[in-house]
């Protein structure tokens, strides 16, 4: 089934348009707000904020497994966004009277609603389709971040022409009124995933076994089905290392080949296009051999790729290497989430709260990291780099073979990871 025939069903229809106009918001909010930090409290205001929101992410990833529960069903996320609206739209004028330290218990706060409905969204989003379509409606929810990483900024420049960058909090509090009603319809239409009636008893009535079914550990789903453990390190290490890329093109496109911004322009433009592509090959086209080996593959070549930049020697030469490296990222980002979407409705909330958690671990380590390693020494940095991506890809390929064919049930390993402890 194509994107469109799924743009045909009413609920699907509702939930891209909203999560599209949501996903410009967030960009715009992002570009808002690293703006408005470093007019007003300095450079070290942007990474302190970056820091900041990460933290509910973790937190709640690692020790909220009920709370993060309670949320999953179109209703409650509506409630969530309801909360962004007046936060988001507010920023402006807690930041003249909060200062940087209101505004960080803000920023936690925004964090935390976002460490809600991310997974929450992502474990929702497979039951609108039958379970042969989990593959395109996850390709289709991914292809609005693809579109919107490049056109998002072209988009807040045009705002910015007439707008002052703060009032861009203003338009993103708008897109999650959008998103909010478009989640109260939703709720009344698609069923949630089972949680809440345990949890409302979890106290009194509610079974051990009835309460892992329901709010599974997230080690015990990852025993229960090692292929996906196994794909979720691998995806933390290569995630880890993409930092190079992200940093990296901008130092090497100024030191390597004294090109100036609009060079950095025509690269992030390729880079855009080259994850739509791969979008729209991934999401409609059904790969040939087992999930993991496919999947172990790609991040190996990824891996070869990021080691090619440090060979390159011409603007054209890293427009080519960027455009073929983003055509890749959709595979491993599809593949894998339509992988979790096929798990039980508890179950795969849990791996996808893991998911989050190893996104932002990789991303806040790389970027504490990387930098300044990137800076002394470019061309040796994307070279380890891609061989250490490259090297983690044939290893995890090395022990997927070895892995069980059939999966264990869940209950039995929540059982054997209470016996551990």
């Amino acid at each position: 089934m194509s994107y469109v025939s799924l743009l045909r069903r009413r609920p699907v229809l509702v939930l891209w348009l909203a999560e599209t106009l949501s996903v410009f918001g967030d960009r715009f909010f992002t570009l808002a707000l690293a703006w408005t930090a470093w007019q007003r409290s300095g450079a070290v205001a942007m990474g302190l904020v970056v820091v900041v929101e990460s933290l509910p992410h973790l937190l709640i990833g690692a020790f909220g497994r009920k709370l993060v529960a309670r949320f999953a069903s179109f209703r409650s996320l509506a409630a969530v966004e309801a909360v962004q609206i007046v936060v988001v739209g507010a920023m402006p004028w807690l930041w003249q009277s909060l200062g940087l330290a209101g505004v960080m218990a803000v920023i936690v706060l925004i964090g935390t609603c976002d460490a809600l409905t991310g997974p929450s969204l992502s474990a929702l989003v497979p039951g609108l389709v039958d379970s042969g379509r989990v593959r395109q409606v996850t390709g289709l929810m991914d292809i609005s971040n693809r579109l919107t990483w490049f056109l998002g900024p072209g988009s807040a420049a045009v705002l910015l022409a007439f707008l002052p960058a703060e009032r861009l909090f203003w338009v993103d509090a708008a897109t999650f009124a959008v998103s909010a009603g478009a989640f109260v319809w939703l709720g009344r239409m698609v069923p949630p995933l089972g949680t809440a009636p345990v949890l409302d008893r979890w106290e009194e009535a509610a079974s051990a076994d009835e309460k892992e079914e329901a709010v599974p550990r997230a080690l015990a789903v990852l025993r229960a089905h090692p292929r996906i453990g196994c794909a979720l390190v691998l995806s933390g290490v290569g995630e880890f290392f993409s930092t190079v890329l992200t940093i990296g093109i901008p130092i090497w496109l100024t030191s390597q080949l004294h090109a100036g911004a609009g060079a950095y322009a025509l690269v992030l433009s390729a880079m855009g296009v080259g994850a739509v592509v791969g979008n729209l090959l991934t999401g409609n086209v059904a790969l040939p051999g087992r999930f993991l080996g496919v999947y172990c593959l790609v991040w190996a070549v990824r891996g070869l790729l990021l080691a090619a930049f440090a060979l390159s020697h011409s603007l054209m030469e890293v427009l080519a290497i960027a455009a073929t490296a983003s055509t890749l990222v959709p595979l491993n980002s599809i593949s894998l989430k339509a992988e979790i979407g096929a798990l039980p409705g508890p179950q795969r909330l849990r791996v996808f709260t893991a998911d989050s958690v190893k996104l932002h671990v990789a991303s806040m380590s790389s970027m504490l990291l990387l930098p300044a390693l990137l800076e002394r020494a470019p061309k040796a940095s994307f070279a380890a780099a891609g061989a250490a991506t490259a090297v983690a890809g044939a290893v995890a390929w090395t022990v997927a073979r070895t892995l069980a064919d059939r999966p264990v049930p869940v209950e039995e390993a929540s059982r054997t990871e209470l016996a551990r402890r």
